[in-house]
């Protein structure tokens, strides 16, 4: 407290005397946009670690934890300068489901979150969890880590992930097994095993089609990068329980493959 205090003590005296002293000197108008972006960036940090500190004491599925991070992952999306446009969203189910998309982007993620706007977590790969602050808000909001190099890990993760769905938890997977290509948008096949995710849950599938995340890494920070999210019809569990996981992968893969092409025509 005593720190937040001091900031907003510190911003307004330099605010007050910048301003002053800026009406009769160049260099003093660059120190005050400087002090400007400063302070600014102090009080994001402040706010990230604030908002970790509140999510550690809840929860992983508060609604109000969700809302702050929604939020949160949507000035990323404005810095990051992706322009999105969803198109389906009244095929978003109201029973539990997991998600099921194409993978071209560290951002997919970000996307399919701030796109369906409910209370979800994602199944990730290990490596984020070595970030520091990614760590704890993959921890607090009960993001799986998965282990591909580590079969056994792989379906510890899996089993923990199941029991989150089973429980009403939403949750985001790429069937890929991550990134395997940024030359096309289309799906390079899939893990049958990440179907379990649903069938062994009873969970409703939700497929998303992501036509355009391939580009945001090379378009940043220079140029803005549109991308479009496909939600189509879910499929519930009475659909796909004669089926396979093997079999549930390839028609959850020609949904997703066939909504990008489209979306593709018709851009042309």
């Amino acid at each position: 407290m005593a720190v937040i205090i001091f900031l907003i003590l510190f911003t307004a005296l330099f605010s007050y005397l910048w301003s002053l002293l800026a009406l009769g000197s160049l260099w003093f108008i660059i120190l005050y946009v400087f002090l400007g972006f400063l302070s600014s960036v102090i009080w994001l940090v402040l706010l990230v670690l604030l908002f970790i500190f509140i999510v550690g004491k809840c929860r992983y599925d508060n609604k109000i934890n969700h809302k702050i991070l929604w939020h949160l992952l949507e000035f990323v999306r404005i810095i990051l300068r992706i322009k999105f446009e969803v198109e389906g969203k009244e095929n978003i189910p109201s029973e539990t489901f997991v998600v099921y998309g194409n993978h071209k982007s560290n951002c997919d993620v970000i996307l399919v979150y701030l796109a369906y706007h409910r209370v979800m977590s994602a199944v990730a790969k290990k490596d984020l969890a070595k970030v520091p602050i990614l760590k704890i808000i993959m921890k607090n909001f009960e993001v799986v880590p998965l282990d591909r190099e580590n079969e056994r890990e792989g379906v510890k993760a899996l089993l923990h992930a199941i029991k989150l769905v089973k429980g009403g938890y939403n949750m985001i997977i790429f069937p890929e097994g991550g990134i395997k290509t940024r030359e096309y948008e289309t799906m390079v096949g899939f893990k049958a095993g990440s179907f379990k995710l649903a069938t062994k849950a009873g969970a409703t599938v939700s497929p998303v089609s992501i036509i355009g995340s391939s580009k945001i890494s090379k378009n940043f920070p220079w140029h803005k990068t549109k991308v479009k999210l496909l939600i189509h019809k879910p499929i519930t569990k009475e659909m796909y329980e004669n089926e396979n996981t093997f079999d549930l992968g390839e028609t959850v893969q020609k949904i997703i493959d066939n909504g990008v092409t489209t979306q593709q025509i018709q851009e042309v």
